[in-house]
């Protein structure tokens, strides 16, 4: 199946979670925000969302800065 990940198109399994595409990206739930089809999750959802054709997500990674 093809999801959008930060406007790019990228090939998954049927039935991955947010939380294994994720991982398999060798990205750290710890420092991301991610919006999954325009709506902002919370990081102990990660676990819970299962991702499908089309969806769409925007990961970002918060920078402290001055």
């Amino acid at each position: 199946m093809e999801v959008v990940v930060n406007g790019e198109t990228k090939q998954m399994e049927a039935g991955t979670s947010l939380a294994a595409m994720i991982e398999n990206m060798g990205l750290d739930r710890r420092y991301l925000v991610v919006e999954y089809n325009g709506k902002p999750l919370s990081r102990d959802t990660f676990d819970e969302v299962t991702l499908a054709e089309g969806d769409r997500l925007e990961l970002v990674r918060p920078v402290a800065g001055g």
